[in-house]
Parts: C-alpha cells; sequence; structure tokens
C-alpha cells in the first residue's frame, strides 16, 4: 500500500490533522522569528558605529581619569547588554519549537497508533492492511515534529552563534576606542 501525502492527510483522523497543524504553525512561527531576528542582526551588524560617539563623549568628560574610565566601562557594559537582550528577543521561540515539535509529533503518533489499535479491536477480520493507514498516520505526525524541530535548532544556534559575534565585535570596538584615547593622554 502506498500513500500519497494528499491520501495520508484525507485518511487522517482529526487529531492528527491538529497535530500536524499546529506543528504547521509552530514551523512558520519559527521561520518567521529566524527571518525577522536575521534582519535585525544584520542592521545592528550595519550600524555598530553608531555607539561610538557616545564612547567617545564618555572618555573625554571633563572628569578625572579614573572616573572617566570607569564611566566608560560603565557605558561600553550597558549598551552591550542592551544589545545583546535586544537582539536575544524572540530566539525563545525558536528554542521552543526545536525542544517541543518532535514531542507535538510524538502525541500524533501515540493517539495514531492507539487508533490504530482500536481499529483492529472493532473489526471483524483484522490485519496489517487494515490499519496500515493508521500506523502511517501515526509515523508520519512524529516525521513532521522532527522536521520542525531540526531547522529550529539549526536556526536558533545560528543566530545565537551571529549574536554573540557581533556582541565580540562591539567589545572589540570599545577597547579599541579607549585604549586610542588613553594613548592620546599619554597613560
Amino acid at each position: 500500500m502506498h500513500l500519497s501525502l494528499f491520501e495520508l492527510w484525507t485518511v487522517m483522523g482529526p487529531f492528527a490533522k491538529g497535530v500536524v497543524l499546529l506543528l504547521l504553525g509552530m514551523s512558520i512561527a519559527s521561520l518567521a522569528t529566524a527571518v525577522e531576528r536575521w534582519m535585525a542582526i544584520r542592521a545592528a551588524a550595519q550600524d555598530l558605529g553608531r555607539f561610538e560617539p557616545e564612547w567617545r563623549a564618555v572618555l573625554t568628560a571633563p572628569i578625572s581619569a579614573e572616573a572617566r574610565r570607569e564611566a566608560y566601562d560603565r557605558s561600553v557594559r550597558r549598551t552591550i547588554i542592551a544589545t545583546g537582550s535586544s537582539l536575544k528577543k524572540g530566539l525563545s521561540v525558536l528554542a521552543t519549537v526545536g525542544a517541543t515539535a518532535p514531542f507535538v509529533g510524538l502525541v500524533g503518533t501515540v493517539m495514531g497508533i492507539v487508533n490504530a489499535f482500536q481499529q483492529i479491536a472493532t473489526s471483524e477480520a483484522g490485519g496489517v492492511g487494515k490499519v496500515s493507514a493508521g500506523i502511517a498516520e501515526a509515523l508520519v505526525t512524529t516525521a513532521i515534529g522532527i522536521g520542525v524541530a531540526i531547522p529550529a535548532v539549526w536556526l536558533f544556534n545560528a543566530l545565537t552563534q551571529r549574536i554573540a559575534r557581533l556582541l565580540t565585535e562591539l567589545e572589540v570596538r570599545a577597547q579599541d576606542i579607549a585604549v586610542t584615547q588613553l594613548r592620546g593622554e599619554g597613560a
């Protein structure tokens, strides 16, 4: 027996269809989140220099050298923390989809197998042919769950790594500015 995805959809029960639709929604949410975050990270990477005037102003403030360095360190830390927090918004969607989609699919699998056993129990002439669509339905929900989770986990990891690199680059720029300014002071 060979079932296409369309044929499988037509024989799926309402619970399995609900699981597939939920997984489809989870997939769309994770992809939309990933695209939006990727664009935000890209925009932030192109605009890293926007913090430099503020940092330079702190370094040239008419206060004692030690107080100026402390103010600069606080300013840089605040910028890095705020930027990191802003860029990480929404990544929990990817993490949640990656962690839960296989289990959502597994719920569909368990219910599909339960339904297949109920078909065997209620049919006079049980057999594999009689319940193969139900078992296929069950296994498809797990496959879809895994298929939704894998890209979500990959995207979460890729975006998290890109954010970490961006924050490191921001910190390096801040250190370069501080070193340049301190050399100019002769300190």
